[in-house]
């Protein structure tokens, strides 16, 4: 054999030697290190060492068990209602103003009232009346002094009509609301009018509800 092909040999056999070493010993080293992870003559999760447990005590994030009772907020401990404080109105109004600079012509109000079952009182307005006869609210002209006259409705004009009611007087002040709110969406639409607050705005259903929500509490 060539003495420059068994140098080569010899240095390649050494370093397969120098590598089964290394290797060895590496898993030696491993091997010693897990059974240092455990405390002799212990077993299972229970021989796990100290400093290898999660300590929970004070997490942050403990999760509350399902059956517990839950913590309640300093309003719900407090009885905290978003309703309270808020009152019905002593007195509602809402007008329905014709478009048309002539206003709404007497006999066609008439009409109307008459289809949504209103009654010409003596008080010479119109008012809806509950079986008893009880008022649940009631309707007169936007003109001074309000009355209308039942003899001359067919030559009479006026710019607008006020419906108004008195929610303690009543004992389902919601429903005669919801009564009223329909009677002045039946004008409005028919006779071709705007429907306007107390204040001569136009209404928004934001404000019916609000009103509304305050005699349910009622």
């Amino acid at each position: 054999m060539d003495k420059e092909v068994l140098r080569m040999v010899i240095i390649g056999l050494g370093l397969v030697v120098v590598i089964a070493l290394v290797v060895v010993s590496h898993f030696k080293n491993k091997s010693s290190r897990n059974r240092n992870l455990f405390n002799q003559g212990d077993s299972g999760l229970g021989s796990i060492d100290d400093s290898l447990v999660i300590k929970t005590e004070h997490d942050e994030f403990d999760i509350v068990p399902i059956d517990s009772p839950a913590e309640v907020n300093g309003d719900q401990a407090a009885g905290f209602d978003e309703n309270e404080g808020l009152q019905p109105p002593a007195f509602i109004q809402f007008s329905v103003v014709a478009h048309s600079e002539q206003g709404f012509n007497g006999f066609s109000l008439q009409q109307e009232f008459e289809t949504l079952g209103l009654v010409f009182t003596e008080l010479q307005i119109y008012q809806s009346l509950s079986a008893n006869s009880d008022v649940r609210f009631s309707i007169a002209c936007l003109v001074e002094p309000g009355v209308f006259p039942i003899n001359e409705m067919d030559t009479f004009y006026c710019p607008g009509v006020v419906f108004f009611m008195q929610p303690d007087e009543m004992e389902n002040p919601v429903h005669c609301f919801d009564e009223l709110v329909a009677s002045i969406n039946h004008i409005a639409q028919t006779l071709h009018g705007e429907v306007r607050d107390a204040a001569h705005n136009p209404l928004s259903i934001e404000s019916l509800q609000a009103i509304r929500q305050t005699l349910t509490l009622s």
